[in-house]
């Protein structure tokens, strides 16, 4: 995983920037623990679309790594929103699956 984000930092250094090597690279730091690195790419990718679900998806992913409830739910809500906009059936389950794992953080955490 981390040659993945090593690659796609090297091609963000090279000038390349677009939603989609923002999105990988959000999401691959995200999958490595790295959430503050990944809040940083996703909501750059989310700068250039704000009706990607996905990157909404897992900037709450990330949020929620980081504990950062709040966000998270915000993050959440945009991702279930749009992908219901969009028919993204799977997207919708996903995002249903982390708001009850966000819900059980918080009321562990109090």
């Amino acid at each position: 995983m981390a040659d993945i984000s090593q690659r796609l930092n090297q091609m963000l250094e090279q000038g390349h920037d677009n939603l989609l090597l923002r999105f990988g690279l959000g999401k691959a730091l995200t999958e490595q623990n790295k959430p503050e690195e990944a809040i940083e790419h996703l909501s750059k990718a989310i700068e250039f679309d704000q009706t990607h679900a996905s990157s909404w998806f897992w900037l709450g992913r990330a949020y929620l790594e980081n504990k950062d409830f709040k966000n998270a739910q915000k993050a959440l809500a945009e991702a279930e929103h749009h992908a219901t906009e969009k028919g993204e059936q799977q997207t919708v389950r996903m995002v249903e699956v982390f708001q009850r794992r966000l819900k059980k953080q918080q009321e562990s955490n109090g």
